[in-house]
Order: C-alpha cells, then structure tokens, then sequence
C-alpha cells in the first residue's frame, strides 16, 4: 500500500478532529467506529505523514491540531466524494427516464408516483426533465390514496406493494437495479 495515500479511517479521524480539536482519542473511538487503538495508530500516522500536530495541554491532554495539509486533503476527499455521488445520481436519474420513456413509447400518459423518499423525489425530477407536454403526472405518499383507474403506478419505495386495485404498476428500484 502507498504510504502517502491516506485511507478512510484516516479521513474518519481527520473528520472527527476537525469537528473538535480538543476531542479524546476515546470519543473519536466512538464516533468513528473504531477500535481505541486503531485511533491511536491512525493519529501516529497521521502525524508523521504532516497531516496533524499534537499539542500537550497538559501531562494527561492532548489537543490535536488539523495542518493546512490535512485540511486540503479533507477537502479534495468531499470533493471526489460529492463527484461521485452526483455521477451517482445522474445514472440513476438517466436509468429512470429510460423505463418512463420505455412505457411512454407503450401510451402511457398518466403517471402516479407513489412515494415520499429520496428515490420518489428523482423519479419526480426525471419526470419532469423529460419535458413531455402531454406526459402528467401526480404524487401521493400513501397506496391508500391511488384512487383506482387506469393509470400506471411508479412505486418509488421498497415498501409499497402492488394495488389489487391497479394492475400496471412498476418498482422503480427493482427495475433499475436489474
């Protein structure tokens, strides 16, 4: 493993000590999910890698100092982090306007979104960024409140289950994943 690269048990430390300086090596412990002594030999290398000072308070304190280094290297970690999210949901978004162009292609022209969520709420945008005039729309929280017609249901969570009452429905996530 390069020894310059930092890992994501150093990002967590680094994370925690720059959400409080003053913090104990057992709370980061606990925030981080980590062992107590794997803390205290992530500290030991961040701190030979320049990445944090430690300074002594006292004969039994610590304060540890994030460096403009492992600020910058906090930084360009949420940077790739969001990028990669974004591409994430770009995918997602791209996937979801492929199935409703697939059923607008088959007629469809009334859309129910069932649900409340984050993937409720991309079905949504990716609805609407498709720009169809004559593609509508509605979005209800509850199956309970599909009142039964004929329209196709996209369910956008993994509890709703298809309506006796409406037989063309689709799992968003189901079909995406697949």
């Amino acid at each position: 493993m390069d020894s310059s690269k930092i890992t994501e048990r150093d990002l967590k430390v680094i994370d925690e000590i720059a959400k409080d300086q003053s913090i104990t090596q057992r709370e980061i412990s606990r925030r981080a999910g980590m062992s107590l002594g794997m803390v205290n030999i992530v500290l030991k290398r961040l701190t030979k890698k320049g990445y944090v000072k430690l300074r002594k308070l006292n004969k039994r304190s610590l304060e540890y100092i994030l460096t403009p280094k492992g600020f910058a290297e906090k930084a360009k970690k949420s940077y790739w982090y969001a990028r990669r999210t974004i591409d994430s949901l770009k995918q997602i978004k791209a996937k979801i306007q492929i199935l409703i162009l697939k059923e607008y292609q088959k007629g469809e022209r009334e859309l129910i979104i069932l649900g409340d969520g984050e993937l409720a709420d991309i079905v949504e945008i990716s609805l609407r960024d498709l720009r169809k005039g004559d593609l509508r729309y509605t979005r209800v929280s509850e199956k309970e409140k599909i009142k039964p017609r004929d329209v196709l249901v996209l369910a956008a969570g993994e509890k709703h289950k298809a309506s006796k009452n409406n037989k063309r429905w689709i799992n968003v996530l189901k079909k995406i994943a697949s």
